[in-house]
């Protein structure tokens, strides 16, 4: 009997994780949790992403990477990503349960794709407004999570500061956004969030994230090809790493949605920066300004 979290798409799709290890060796039922999500039994064995215990990897897999803490293959049918932890007692438990959530959801994520499913993880601030939800490209340092604070602590909604699900399942054309456990929220234990996987949001803009030199938060235009490559690193950014132990047909294919789904967000969103300053005080006007 297999414990399976389905995260649910538009279009009746869905990306599954299950596990098929004792709840005492990684808390599955945890990652339900985070997402608002039932852990359902099932006999099916159906999974875009399977937690198992080392002793129970079978021989012939597909090694992808392997750690101190956990080994990551592909089963011998490249059917679903297998995840495996407690290779030794990790010191910090909650750090180590959040890497091995974090990284269920990313080889789900990228296996989902590889089976044709229309949504990706992306890297990326979601800040909440009232017409939707206005994404934050940048890179890793860049101030994410510091814009998000800000956000915060104006009274704005901001759970997710470096993960969100992109779902461009629904034939309406409607790009939609779903909420994804932060790992800085995770690693720092912040328990009482929560990302209801099953809310949607409109996307209602994108904008790259950059450091503003005049102390005020503003918006700057961008090249289209500077906010393309901006928008394609962050869409791809999760399934960087991964992806290269991938086969190669399965790299281009992936390759090729990722850059198919870029160009439907740069096509929609104008080319734009937003500047930000770590004391800027203008960050809620400048984004309900947007149009």
């Amino acid at each position: 009997m297999y414990r399976r979290v389905l995260i649910g798409l538009h279009d009746n799709g869905n990306i599954a994780i299950s596990a098929d290890c004792p709840e005492e060796g990684i808390p599955f039922n945890g990652l339900g949790e985070l997402l608002c999500l039932d852990t359902e039994e099932t006999e099916d064995r159906f999974a875009d992403a399977e937690l198992v215990p080392p002793d129970r990897m079978p021989e012939d897999r597909r090694i992808l990477r392997s750690t101190a803490l956990t080994e990551v293959a592909y089963a011998p049918d490249w059917s679903r990503a297998l995840i495996a932890g407690w290779k030794k007692p990790p010191r910090r438990l909650h750090y180590y349960n959040c890497h091995v959530w974090q990284t269920a959801l990313i080889y789900a994520g990228m296996n989902a794709i590889l089976r044709g499913a229309d949504a990706v993880l992306v890297h990326c601030a979601v800040l909440e407004t009232e017409r939707g939800a206005v994404l934050l490209f940048g890179e890793s340092g860049m101030g994410k999570s510091t814009a998000s604070a800000r956000w915060r602590a104006n009274g704005g909604k901001c759970l997710s500061d470096d993960m969100a699900l992109l779902d461009f399942s629904g034939s309406d054309g409607v790009i939609r956004v779903r909420r994804m456990p932060t790992w800085s929220a995770c690693r720092e234990g912040r328990n009482e969030w929560n990302y209801p996987a099953d809310e949607e949001i409109p996307l209602a803009g994108v904008l790259a994230l950059g450091r503003s030199e005049s102390g005020r938060d503003e918006l700057t235009a961008l090249s289209p090809a500077q906010f393309f490559a901006q928008c394609f690193r962050s869409i791809f950014y999760w399934n960087l790493f991964y992806a290269k132990e991938l086969p190669e047909e399965k790299q281009r294919f992936l390759t090729d949605r990722i850059r198919f789904w870029t160009g439907i967000i740069t096509n929609r969103f104008k080319p734009r920066a937003l500047l930000t300053a770590l004391a800027g005080g203008n960050l809620v006007k400048t984004i309900e300004d947007i149009r």
